[in-house]
């Protein structure tokens, strides 16, 4: 039986309610795995994203960050093969590699007076199967320390830093949460948290009290769906526990019910990074570049080695130790190796919400 058969509610059972939190690009693949589910999903992403397209909008149009939002929406759109749903990722490389659906949500932020309206009126366009929230509508900036005690600003500067962090933290601290995302995870059958960056995907959503509170308020099954593949710089050397750890030192300690570890049956070849984000984070013209990071980290990342993040038997009982319960599977697709097949995915979620 396949995973969407096993998953799916009876004929007039209620869908499952899921939420999906996080941001980047692993949020969309859950997005794909809760649609094979049958699930009635929503989807709250952190808003401290300030590279590539969205930084620069975020920071000429003063607006939050648009891109993980349109990635989101374009998971969740009726048919997201469709020209025009792939049309929404459409980079536009003469205009400061601008993506048409960033530029799209702005454009009708404006038009509306409100971003909120203006995601609502790109979900009615794609005729979306769910709905995606900002998990704040406040205008934040992420800052994070390193393992060895540096201090850095900005969600770019931690992704593609050269060290692993310990902690990170929002400017303002006390950034409001968005209230449907509040509703959405208190309403929920089943929250998930992740897959994606650790540091700058899924923490920076926890960072917002009342999104914080939800999750523990909840009557939800909450899973944190680590992440398979090592970040160089952020997670760096970081184990499946140490993961663990970090989320529940952000606010989410007794707030966690299941945790789904990635763990191959077969060894994974360990292979070098083609590309990094950094390569086409667009300049404005005429303006000096802004740093990412040192050139030296450049050289090194591109020739550097990243593999499966550690999951051996003592990494797993930790994890055991501090949360009810730890289902490991072999994830790997035929996508990236990065990413989590989404029909097993699906699986495994089905069998935590049993």
């Amino acid at each position: 039986m396949n995973a969407s058969a096993c998953a799916r509610p009876a004929a007039g059972a209620r869908p499952l309610r899921a939420v999906s939190v996080g941001g980047g690009t692993g949020q969309p693949n859950l997005i794909r795995a809760l649609r094979t589910m049958g699930a009635r999903i929503d989807s709250v992403v952190a808003m401290a994203d300030d590279g590539g397209s969205t930084g620069l909008l975020r920071e000429a149009a003063h607006v939050i960050p648009p891109g993980d939002v349109r990635k989101c929406i374009s998971a969740l759109a009726e048919d997201p093969a469709s020209p025009l749903s792939r049309a929404f990722a459409h980079r536009f490389p003469y205009i400061d590699d601008h993506a048409l659906g960033n530029l799209v949500l702005v454009a009708l932020a404006e038009e509306t007076g409100s971003f909120i309206e203006g995601i609502r009126a790109c979900e009615r366009i794609l005729g979306c199967v769910g709905r995606v929230h900002p998990s704040t509508l406040e205008y934040v900036s992420l800052s994070g320390r390193t393992t060895a005690g540096e201090v850095v600003h900005g969600q770019a500067q931690i992704s593609y830093g050269e060290s692993a962090y310990s902690d990170v933290w929002l400017d303002p601290a006390d950034a409001p949460a968005n209230d449907e995302a509040v509703r959405a995870i208190i309403e929920a059958d089943l929250v998930v948290l992740g897959p994606g960056s650790l540091f700058t995907s899924i923490i920076p959503n926890i960072l917002v009290g009342g999104i914080r509170d939800a999750l523990r308020a909840t009557k939800a099954v909450r899973v944190f769906v680590c992440p398979k593949i090592d970040s160089l710089g952020e997670t760096s050397g970081m184990s499946a526990a140490d993961h663990v750890d970090a989320l529940l030192a952000h606010g989410l300690e007794g707030a966690v019910d299941a945790v789904l570890v990635h763990r191959a049956s077969r060894h994974e070849v360990v292979f070098p990074y083609v590309r990094r984000a950094w390569e086409r984070v667009p300049r404005p013209t005429g303006a000096a570049p802004r740093p990412v990071v040192s050139a030296g980290a450049i050289a090194r990342a591109k020739d550097a080695p990243f593999g499966p993040i550690a999951a051996d038997d003592e990494v797993l009982e930790r994890i055991g130790a501090r949360v009810p319960r730890v289902i490991v599977r072999d994830f790997t697709g035929d996508g990236s190796p990065a990413s989590h097949d989404p029909a097993l995915l699906a699986r495994a979620l089905s069998e935590v919400v049993g």
